[in-house]
């Protein structure tokens, strides 16, 4: 094993024991010496890779892009109604929430960290805009196609991630991290709303 990938493996090992640090006692409360202890290393291990808390958080942050990036980063298929397409898109992103709990409680916590930091507003304006060119991608062809009523595309994928990003805050109620419906049940309301609120737009315009 090559020096790079060894430091690499370790850097990971620490950024998974911070998140689940920082979601379990919030940003402030953390210290490198509670990441430590998490990732069975010393605090000079940690310091080695990390001299700062606020370094290791950042790359906790970039390292969640990438992974959005190539989870979602790509153009579904065209052989399926938009509608469908968007109904499968919703659901798989719902379904991650539940399966990923650290990942969607990172989230949650970047949510209230925003708020007050702008650079940490400008980190999650990265993580909407993965998603919504996704969306807004399927919605556009469901538009071009006359599946979805002429509109406005960004309004529509940015109500499609609002709705989302709701029920992302709701599993904070829940140990487990669980949605309090079903996501074929959301995601099927969901699909409904949009074309209802573009024929609702193309009424009034």
């Amino acid at each position: 094993m090559t020096r790079q990938r060894s430091d690499e493996q370790r850097k990971r090992q620490i950024r998974a024991a911070a998140t689940r640090c920082f979601v379990a006692r919030g940003y402030a409360s953390t210290r490198l010496l509670d990441i430590a202890r998490e990732a069975g290393l010393s605090k000079g291990g940690v310091y080695f890779h990390y001299r700062a808390k606020e370094q290791l958080f950042h790359d906790i942050l970039d390292a969640h892009l990438e992974t959005l990036h190539e989870r979602w980063g790509f153009s579904p298929v065209t052989d399926k109604p938009a509608g469908e397409t968007l109904e499968r898109l919703v659901v798989a992103h719902l379904e991650t929430i539940e399966a990923e709990p650290d990942e969607t409680r990172l989230f949650n916590l970047l949510v209230t960290m925003a708020v007050q930091e702008p650079v940490f507003r400008e980190k999650l304006g990265e993580l909407f805009a993965i998603m919504r060119n996704l969306y807004a991608g399927v919605i556009e062809r469901g538009m071009e196609a006359g599946e979805f009523v002429r509109g406005d595309v960004d309004a529509a994928a940015t109500m499609v991630m609002s709705t989302i990003n709701g029920f992302c805050a709701l599993t904070a109620s829940n140990p487990e991290g669980k949605l309090p419906i079903r996501p074929e049940l959301i995601a099927g309301q969901l699909v409904a709303q949009v074309k209802n609120a573009r024929q609702a737009v193309a009424a009034t315009a």
